[in-house]
């Protein structure tokens, strides 16, 4: 079975937001981690194998996933057996992400410097700050487990994700291929390196010399510096670069338009940048309190920043 059809097979068993959604009370995955030791507790129900077994964590009894494609499961590595092949344990999490799905490392795994992270409320605000329309390149840099992407492939005609992390740029292949979206690729590589041009680029940026921030979202205090200096000379004309990042942590100094719309108020004051280097000089920083309603950044959070200013 190719792995565009086990990511169908996953979702017609119930792998879908909607049903997450029914299941869990919430599909934003960011919400997910604190409520999933009580998921696994529930008995196993055989309609809800695939979010117990991919989403939970949940060790299931094999006969309660007869409803599932085991053989594929295993052969793509995403599962194994335990108990003499009397129970499936998942090796990872499978995330249903919009139309798609998402690979990543189970929420329970263990901290270590590869670990490809269960998606937080950065990604989400990330995603969520892409403008509408279709670019013809877009190029996001760090992209982890390909969340952006995967919760946009309409972005761009053709998405290019980098990672350094090898475990990482595996893992967001997988979630590619299982989604279905044929136009991009993934590549090892530093963020701030040369990976052609685009009229988009995104990163949702490491934390630079924060010793609490978690392994993979750690970096050296010059990151963003380079960072900022590879953007420019990377963006077609009129391209637009979007970086979550924490405020005080950019360049006090950038070329163009730069927007920056803070979701956390003190410090350090996260939000998103929509900059784009090539248009007149302007500054212009707000702040968005999130609501229920409205629990992640928009293009429209950067309107009403220009708009106000």
């Amino acid at each position: 079975m190719s792995l565009r059809r086990l990511g169908d097979a996953l979702r017609a068993a119930g792998l879908a937001p909607r049903a997450l959604a029914a299941w869990a009370g919430t599909d934003r995955l960011a919400a997910l981690p604190p409520r999933l030791a009580a998921l696994r507790a529930r008995p196993p129900v055989p309609a809800a194998a695939a979010l117990a077994l991919l989403v939970a964590g949940a060790e299931l009894p094999a006969d309660r996933c007869r409803g599932l494609p085991l053989d594929a499961l295993l052969a793509a590595g995403l599962v194994e057996l335990g108990g003499g092949g009397a129970t499936v344990r998942a090796r990872v999490a499978v995330l249903p992400l919009g139309p798609g799905l998402l690979v990543c490392d189970r929420a329970d795994a263990p901290a270590a410097p590869e670990l490809v992270c269960w998606p937080d409320d950065s990604s989400h605000h990330l995603a969520g700050a892409l403008p509408p329309g279709r670019r013809a390149r877009w190029l996001d840099l760090g992209c982890g487990s390909a969340f952006a992407a995967i919760a946009r492939p309409d972005a761009a005609a053709r998405l290019v994700g980098v990672d350094l992390n090898p475990r990482a740029a595996e893992h967001a292949r997988l979630g590619l291929a299982l989604s279905g979206i044929e136009h991009a690729e993934v590549v090892v590589g530093d963020a701030a390196g040369d990976h052609g041009d685009a009229d988009l680029i995104t990163c949702n940026a490491p934390i630079p010399g924060d010793p609490h921030a978690a392994i993979w979202r750690r970096t050296d205090a010059g990151f963003l510096a380079r960072l900022a200096a590879a953007i420019p000379p990377r963006l077609l004309p009129g391209g637009l670069a979007i970086v979550h990042a924490a405020g005080e942590a950019l360049p006090a100094e950038l070329p163009g338009e730069r927007v920056f719309v803070a979701y956390a108020p003190g410090a350090p004051a996260f939000g998103v940048l929509w900059w784009r280097p090539d248009a007149p000089a302007r500054a212009v920083t707000a702040y968005r309190e999130l609501t229920a309603a409205r629990p992640h950044l928009e293009p429209r959070d950067r309107d009403d920043a220009l708009a106000a200013a």
